[in-house]
């Protein structure tokens, strides 16, 4: 088959058509023609398609390497990918671990609080432990206190105490009685009213020391010869001062002694011995404590008192002034001596009671408790007392058992003075009032 450009083909066709010969001969020119045309047109067409096949190739060259970087960046892509679904779950699983470490620490902090809750609670409860155990020790040492019986003192001690305060209010007696100078008795001197008021009082407070008789004797009598009853008065007012201050509960207040004293018997006739005795001893300790030296005021005032009513020739002042002057320290050893026991019978013996003995005034006399100074054969033993020169001892102590007995022991008799006594130191009645 033969290829004929449209428009020789035309032609041809034309000629043919019209059955002319000049139209054979074209159509074998155009044929002739139509042959080389269709070389270059088909070289053409060669070099198209190998164009295009070079444009094909570097096409696919393209594709194929974009291809490859599609590819690439498909990796890049599932890498990152990859990387971020690593990423998601690292922070996943640092979220979760956050999570259980906030959980955790929330627990932590939990127990923390429960545990200082704890410690808290335990804080109390350990000082309430500590109180507990504070007030349990104080009241175990107050049953201890009460319940022991160990003295700080035996008997023969209180004894001592009792002998050598004897001793020394007996020389402190002396050598004051000794020491000054009596004016005699004259009578029809008159004296200034000054002087009367001050040797009134001063004869009551005597009295209310040593008694009334004591006193007349002392007004009575000359002791510018012999002092010997103005010793015996000054004796008697110290153990009598000496007794008071062993016997009352509070110095300071002695108006409360009944009170006390009401206390302690009932004590004493309801609890055993050693209760009462701890009560005693524990109230003695806490009440108010009178100073030495005020209670050797004492002393010193009722020795200027005597020695005034025993007509010393100076005034009262002056005799309170030389008193202290010269025998303050040996009244201190007395006051001294007299605190002693104080605090031996009232506070350091507990399982008994010790009492001193002081005999006043008008006392009947008993062998038993009593030594008479003056004591000779055929005089009247049921006479009187006088006055107590020296301090004595006794001992009270409770029997076993629910029933109040007590046991009395003289363990140290009193010394006293009667008025028969008297007479025969003075050597006659009839100085006598």
């Amino acid at each position: 088959m033969v290829l004929l450009p449209p428009s020789s083909s035309l032609s041809v066709w034309y000629n043919w058509i019209g059955g002319t010969t000049v139209s054979l001969s074209v159509a074998f020119c155009g044929a002739i023609f139509g042959c080389s045309w269709f070389r270059r047109h088909l070289e053409r067409r060669k070099d198209e398609i190998s164009e295009l096949r070079r444009e094909l190739d570097a096409a696919r060259m393209e594709i194929r390497e974009k291809d490859e970087l599609l590819a690439a960046r498909a990796r890049e892509v599932d890498e990152e990918k990859q990387r971020l679904e690593e990423k998601e779950r690292r922070l996943k699983e640092a979220q979760d671990n956050n999570q259980a470490l906030n959980a955790q620490v929330g627990r932590r902090n939990q127990e923390l609080r429960r545990r200082e809750e704890e410690m808290q609670q335990q804080k109390r409860e350990h000082e309430i432990m500590l109180k507990l155990l504070d007030t349990r020790t104080q009241e175990l040492r107050g049953a201890e206190a009460f319940l022991t019986r160990a003295d700080t003192l035996s008997g023969a001690e209180v004894i001592d105490l009792v002998n050598t305060l004897n001793s020394e209010i007996y020389q402190t007696a002396a050598l004051v009685a000794e020491a000054f100078d009596y004016n005699a008795r004259v009578g029809g001197i008159e004296s200034s009213a000054e002087d009367t008021a001050v040797l009134n009082e001063a004869c009551t407070s005597v009295a209310d020391a040593i008694g009334t008789e004591t006193t007349e004797m002392l007004k009575s009598l000359d002791h510018h010869e012999d002092p010997a009853v103005v010793q015996v008065a000054i004796q008697v007012a110290m153990a009598a001062i000496s007794d008071w201050i062993v016997r009352t509960w509070n110095l300071d207040e002695t108006e409360a002694d009944n009170g006390f004293q009401k206390v302690y018997k009932g004590l004493r006739d309801a609890e055993m011995q050693t209760i009462s005795g701890r009560w005693r001893a524990l109230t003695r300790k806490y009440l108010p404590h009178t100073e030495e030296h005020e209670l050797a005021l004492l002393f010193i005032d009722a020795i200027a008192n005597i020695l005034l009513v025993s007509n010393v020739n100076q005034s009262r002042d002056t005799i309170l002034k030389l008193v202290e002057t010269r025998y303050t320290e040996r009244v201190a050893v007395i006051a001294r001596g007299a605190q002693k026991l104080r605090k031996a019978i009232g506070e350091e013996v507990t399982s008994c009671d010790f009492e001193v003995i002081f005999v006043h005034q008008d006392t009947a006399f008993s062998p038993a408790q009593m030594d008479d100074e003056g004591f000779r054969e055929g005089r009247d033993q049921t006479e009187p007392v006088l006055c107590t020169t020296e301090l004595g001892l006794r001992k009270f102590e409770r029997r076993p058992g629910r029933e109040a007995i007590w046991e009395d022991t003289i363990l140290l008799k009193a010394k006293i003075a009667s008025r028969s006594g008297i007479v025969e130191m003075v050597g006659s009645a009839g100085n006598l009032p």
